[in-house]
């Protein structure tokens, strides 16, 4: 009898996401949860048909170990912390959940608007900290989101459903992306606008990009000055968008109203990182995307290729594979 199939979750999940995992995924394969224990993953890497990650990705050290590893799956939508180049090379597809969790980080990053706007966390901190009533001071500093001018940088799967749940604020939206989206335009009632005059007349600035050479410290220290005063900025894509240091820099300063945000350039950010000294930001470990649904639908979408990797060695939905087409490039040129 020929042994079962290898499953290895390379980073810390839930226990919630390893019963999900142990749902979807076939039973025809064991499953293997390292926890973020080093020498746990160690020793599975070696012998496993598929890594799957969560957070911390799969580097191109651990993918020379995994001599076995047919199948690379991302339990989320980003992979800039995959080494999808050294994957190709060897004919691993590597998938992800794209647009699975779109709706929950979508709900956060206007959650985020809000607390920023109400001075929420001031509100709870003070009263349940230090017995402060601080019914009449905080109101002169609280503001509405219902009418404000939100500029969406990044039209995907995220910054559509962003447009969407402005739309019961009577926000004014405006985009920026790669491409005009005419037809999203009028769907969701928003407008082009080219990407420096958007942050320069935006109540409100909201990132929803991956992380690319391009948008590595988009929003650098010149742009964050160009912002308004009273604006405020709002990243639940991916930490390097912002030069950290220019927007401690900025908001210091007394320039913007705040930041919401639940990424970073390095994660998990240190309690006493400068942002957490700054009254009016607010943030939060990278959970966004996190929610009863949407780890739900990223478990089960993810475990389509993954069963198919393991029980017919193929992939079902190419849409889902992010190097897709290299490895057709490589098939071509083999």
């Amino acid at each position: 009898m020929s042994a079962k199939k290898k499953v290895l979750v390379v980073d810390r999940i839930s226990e919630k996401t390893k019963l999900l995992s142990r749902r979807y995924i076939t039973s025809e394969a064991e499953i293997f949860f390292s926890d973020d224990n080093n020498a746990q993953r160690d020793l599975h890497v070696p012998t496993a048909d598929v890594l799957i990650t969560h957070t911390k990705g799969v580097s191109k050290e651990m993918l020379a170990k995994a001599e076995r590893c047919v199948f690379i799956q991302k339990y989320g939508a980003g992979v800039n912390n995959i080494a999808i180049a050294e994957a190709s090379q060897r004919g691993i597809p590597v998938g992800y959940a794209v647009g699975q969790n779109a709706r929950s980080v979508a709900e956060y990053a206007v959650m985020l608007m809000l607390a920023v706007y109400k001075h929420l966390t001031t509100a709870h901190g003070k009263l349940v900290n230090e017995g402060l009533w601080l019914k009449a001071v905080l109101r002169d500093t609280c503001y509405e989101l219902s009418g404000k001018k939100v500029g969406i940088i990044g039209l995907g799967n995220i910054g559509r459903q962003v447009a969407r749940l402005l739309r019961g604020f009577e926000c004014k939206v405006a985009y920026n992306d790669l491409y005009h989206m005419p037809e999203q335009e009028q769907n969701l009632g928003v407008t082009f606008m080219a990407l420096d005059t958007l942050i320069r007349e935006s109540d409100v600035v909201t990132l929803h990009v991956p992380l690319t050479e391009l948008t590595n410290h988009m929003i650098n220290k010149e742009r964050l000055l160009a912002m308004k005063p009273t604006a405020v900025l709002i990243n639940t894509s991916r930490g390097a968008v912002v030069d950290e240091k220019a927007l401690v820099e900025v908001l210091q300063s007394g320039h913007l109203l705040g930041a919401g945000l639940d990424v970073y350039e390095a994660e998990p950010i240190d309690q006493n990182h400068p942002l957490a000294k700054i009254e009016r930001v607010i943030l939060s470990p990278h959970t966004a995307g996190g929610t009863n649904e949407s780890m739900e639908a990223v478990v089960r979408e993810s475990s389509r290729n993954i069963n198919s990797m393991l029980t017919e060695g193929r992939v079902v939905d190419e849409k889902s594979i992010v190097n897709w087409q290299e490895l057709k490039l490589r098939q071509t040129a083999g």
